[in-house]
């Protein structure tokens, strides 16, 4: 394995440990955003807005779920706080064409992530492939790295 995979490697398994953080019962995701030397500059992880109601029963409802959560990626972008020209996003699962716009607007030039879930690929193909699409015109790198 050569030196750079090997750190990738170490950058998705500090996202999945930042995703154990996430109190979402059905989906866990953890982003890591690294600078050209390998430094962490900040991380992420699914959950509701700071200061609102983190009650479980929201979490179990699909539909107030979705309308509050932030995703992992875009915890990461906002607690960044800096220029993130030049950086890699490092994220759990494949992330969404919202996620994908946010890493392209501040800077984020390559972004690894893990496979998607099977149960993943079936609802979220198509919006998988628009993301990736999106970065490609970008000129963002996407690779994806099986464990």
């Amino acid at each position: 394995m050569k030196p750079n995979q090997i750190w990738d490697h170490r950058f998705l398994s500090v996202a999945e440990l930042v995703a154990t953080w996430s109190k979402d019962p059905s989906t866990k995701v953890g982003a890591v955003i690294v600078e050209a030397k390998r430094r962490i500059v900040s991380q992420g992880y699914n959950g509701f807005p700071i200061g609102t109601d983190d009650d479980p029963e929201i979490y179990n409802d699909r539909n107030r779920k979705y309308k509050r959560v932030l995703h992992a990626e875009k915890n990461a972008l906002l607690f960044a706080q800096r220029d993130l020209s030049g950086c890699t996003l490092y994220v759990t699962h494949p992330a969404c064409g919202q996620c994908t716009a946010a890493a392209i607007q501040m800077g984020i030039a390559r972004i690894v992530t893990r496979p998607p879930a099977p149960e993943m690929i079936e609802r979220w193909a198509a919006e998988f492939k628009e993301a990736r699409s999106m970065a490609q015109d970008a000129g963002v790198i996407v690779e994806t790295i099986e464990d």
